[in-house]
């Protein structure tokens, strides 16, 4: 029996279609072949048999390919990205592909090589626990290619990009006072400083009803302040009332960078063998980092004459600039990498915290019961609000700002019934996997107490929004140490509601779409 249903397309913004389906679980079709004409749909079919044949099992034992979308010549899967799905909504692109070929499958990249995408919890474990003295993370080439035509500006593609000994050499010298807890810590008066002044910029751009409309605009601010300040060792001005060009030029361009990294990944490769305009924006974005970045490095120097020695705000910069292990060029360029990598990370965040916290009256009621009234906060406050941090762990659980991690497997590994060679590339989906419900109870809900009295299923192991092992951000603790210290200073003063959902997207990492709006109510 044939049943005919209006389908409506979850949250992907298509229109809504009369479809007639077989069975209601059956998905719709990957693409609408009616019109096309019969010989490019022959070529299509024979295309399709001769990789089925030679993907077919061995002795009827082992599948020699993973399920996946199919691909075409010299396309690979690639296409969908194409057609089906919009590469402004990949996150849900890979959760409806995790739907209709199971928790581990792989794509097919246009020059032929695998891209094996995992949200099974056991396969995740096993790619992110193999330990690696020199983990390999796949190169973002947009990047390796711009930076690799500069050698006046850099001296290597940075330590985000760059693989093996150079990698080490970097991380070593660049990242230990970043990821340290003493220098976090002496981080702290600064970092309150500056949420209370956040806490101004807010109380000045509310409106008679607490509704502030641009609110990620003015995250955007409160992340460019703490991250150059922790960077530079200096404060610069981002949270006056009225912001400078130069703040939203930079933030302008940062969000430009990521977009182009993005397309530069999943759309056409042309900007390969020809100066596209998706080249030229992420060059023209890239060089307006460096200039704004430049110019900030040379202002924080300038002022750093006149600071005390033993002055914590200025112990990164100071340190980064005079190591003499590294080129002059490699200390800009990681400077560069962690202020616009900072900015996104910490403002989407809290954008993400704030609108789940909103659907839970109760749990801001709990935070504002173990916070004292107001004034400084001290290291010990929060370690004594544990509300806060399981707001903040939840999340991240459900919406983490890097929904997947990139992975090149240094040796074979056997998942499944499935054999990767060395050199796979990898995503590891820890966002999705952490939206099962075979992994976390009641996974689709915001529920924070999981995280003070968690109730099986329950995997925390899961949660990885810095990354894991080695390559994990240097900026983990930072940033989570500015969203426990805004979370609860705003929670301290207000009750933060929102209307209707989120719009959110990826570019290159989760981001919600502009403007932003909420309303801040006194309790």
């Amino acid at each position: 029996m044939r049943i005919s249903l209006l389908y409506i397309r979850r949250r992907l913004g298509l229109r809504l279609s009369i479809v007639t389906i077989d069975r209601l679980s059956a998905p719709p079709p990957l693409v609408d072949w009616s019109g096309v004409p019969t010989l490019i749909l022959a070529l299509v079919a024979l295309v399709m048999a001769v990789t089925a044949l030679l993907t077919k099992t061995v002795d009827g034992k082992r599948p020699t390919r993973l399920p996946g979308p199919p691909a075409l010549p010299f396309l690979g899967s690639r296409w969908l990205f194409w057609s089906r799905y919009k590469m402004n909504k990949l996150h849900e692109a890979y959760e409806d592909m995790f739907r209709r070929y199971g928790p581990v499958f792989a794509e097919t990249t246009p020059g032929g090589g695998l891209l094996v995408s995992i949200a099974d919890r056991t396969a995740l474990e096993a790619v992110l626990k193999t330990p690696a003295r020199r983990p390999f993370r796949p190169p973002t080439e947009i990047v390796q290619v711009y930076r690799r035509s500069r050698p006046d500006r850099y001296a290597s593609t940075g330590i985000v990009n760059e693989q093996g000994e150079k990698w080490h050499h970097l991380r070593r010298h660049l990242t230990s006072e970043l990821t340290s807890p003493q220098t976090i810590q002496g981080f702290v008066p600064e970092l309150n400083n500056i949420c209370d002044d956040f806490i101004n910029l807010l109380r000045n751009s509310r409106r008679s009803d607490g509704s502030v409309v641009g609110f990620d605009q003015l995250t955007n601010r409160v992340g460019l302040e703490s991250v150059c300040g922790l960077m530079l060792g200096t404060r610069l001005g981002f949270l006056e009332r009225w912001m400078s060009g130069r703040a939203a030029a930079l933030a302008a361009a940062v969000k430009a960078h990521f977009r182009a990294q993005r397309d530069s990944y999943y759309g056409a490769p042309l900007w390969k063998f020809a100066p596209t305009s998706l080249y030229k924006t992420f060059v023209r974005s890239e060089e307006t980092i460096h200039m704004i970045v430049s110019e900030l490095m040379e202002e924080a120097r300038l002022r750093s004459r006149g600071a005390a020695q033993d002055d914590p705000l200025q112990e990164i910069f100071l340190k980064i600039l005079a190591n003499p292990e590294l080129d002059m060029r490699d200390k800009k360029a990681a400077i560069i990498d962690f202020i616009t990598a900072g900015i996104d990370t910490l403002a989407n965040s809290l954008v993400f915290l704030l609108y789940l916290l909103s659907g839970r009256v109760d749990w801001q009621q709990r935070i504002r019961s173990e916070l004292p009234a107001c004034g400084e906060l001290r290291i010990e406050e929060l370690s004594s609000a544990p509300s806060v941090r399981a707001a903040i762990n939840e999340a991240f659980r459900l919406l983490p700002t890097a929904p997947f991690l990139a992975r090149l497997l240094d040796a074979p590994m056997t998942i499944g019934d499935y054999r990767l060679p060395a050199g796979t590339f990898v995503l590891a989906h820890t966002g999705a996997a952490c939206r099962r419900e075979e992994n976390f109870y009641r996974a689709g809900d915001f529920l924070p107490e999981r995280w003070v009295e968690p109730r099986e299923p329950h995997a925390p192991g899961l949660l990885a929004p810095f990354g894991r092992g080695r390559r994990m951000c240097p900026g983990k603790r930072f940033v989570e140490m500015q969203l426990h210290l805004i979370l609860a200073k705003i929670i301290q003063h207000w009750r933060v509601e929102f209307d209707g959902e989120l719009d959110i997207q990826f570019d290159f990492l989760l981001s919600p779409k502009s403007p932003v709006s909420l309303r801040l109510v006194d309790w």
